[in-house]
């Protein structure tokens, strides 16, 4: 098998069979991120992932789930995409191809084009659109608006695909975190994924956050602030999803789905907000200080 640089991948996805087909991210200009610094964007050469699959087929024959391996495959072409569903349809006809995708990467293609490649596999898609407020992306360089999240979940959705989306609490800064949730539960009530990632940012080296945090151009928000953001956007959600938030920078990690679960999850949320102490907020900025990457 090969693998060049991180695997990035959902937790929830981890027994799946993992396909490398790109390596890099064509954007890789978020101002929080380092999984891919230094790692151009490439494509891997069909025979290597020919050669994978192979591989992986003799180990996993009846496979019912395939991660196509990169920081944003659904980039490549509709041809190219074609081609690869091709491969893992002739090596493990049973999987679902799940794979990661930029917005753009989504406006770029037509809706006939990603009805297409859902029919041939590629009916999971997880964009992570991390907040819906547009000064946060402005801020994190995201090089999209929430309008364009929008336009881009409707365009799935329009093409029957499955997708998944991930919220990257604690970008809006110290102060700004619950207003910056009611700004992007605006967008998520206008759309429909199945699940939701929900987690927040941890300030890492080699990142422009981290400078802006040295320089005091950027304060983070409290522990607090940070549950309280989840809280909001807990609370005004609107449509029914799943949400996961068992991640290393979470505190208060649940997984539940709503509506159902919303009663249990705000008193869980309100219950950490209500016992949140100096001490406890010291300990857990001194965790997330030893990071260096999520």
């Amino acid at each position: 098998m090969h693998y060049n640089g991180p695997i990035v991948r959902p937790q929830t996805d981890a027994d799946s069979v993992f396909i490398e087909v790109t390596v890099g991210c064509t954007h890789n200009s978020c101002t929080f991120c380092n999984f891919y610094k230094g790692i151009p964007f490439r494509v891997a050469p069909l025979e290597q992932v020919e050669a994978d699959l192979m591989e992986a087929s003799t180990r996993w024959p009846h496979a019912e789930r395939v991660w196509a391996s990169g920081g944003n495959p659904y980039a490549l072409s509709t041809s190219k995409l074609e081609r690869l569903a091709e491969l893992f349809r002739k090596y493990m006809p049973q999987a679902q191809i799940s794979t990661y995708a930029y917005v753009n990467d989504v406006l770029h293609k037509s809706i006939e084009d990603i009805r297409h490649l859902a029919a041939l596999g590629f009916n999971d898609i997880v964009m992570g659109i991390e907040s819906g407020d547009d000064e946060v992306l402005k801020n994190t360089n995201k090089g999209y608006t929430a309008a364009q999240i929008v336009e881009a979940g409707k365009k799935l959705e329009a093409a029957g695909v499955n997708y998944r989306v991930i919220y990257l609490g604690g970008l809006a800064g110290k102060g700004k975190g619950v207003e910056s949730a009611k700004r992007s539960v605006g967008v998520l009530n206008q759309l429909h994924p199945y699940y939701m990632y929900l987690t927040t940012v941890n300030v890492v080296p080699d990142t422009v956050l981290f400078d802006e945090v040295r320089d005091g151009k950027f304060i983070e928000e409290t522990e607090k602030e940070r549950i309280e953001e989840f809280r909001t956007l807990i609370e005004e959600m609107q449509n029914p999803i799943g949400i996961f938030s068992q991640t290393s920078t979470v505190t208060v990690p649940f997984v539940c789905e709503l509506p159902q679960d919303k009663p249990r999850i705000l008193a869980l949320l309100d219950r950490a907000i209500g016992e949140m102490t100096e001490a406890d907020e010291a300990r857990i900025q001194r965790y997330r200080r030893q990071m260096t990457t999520v």
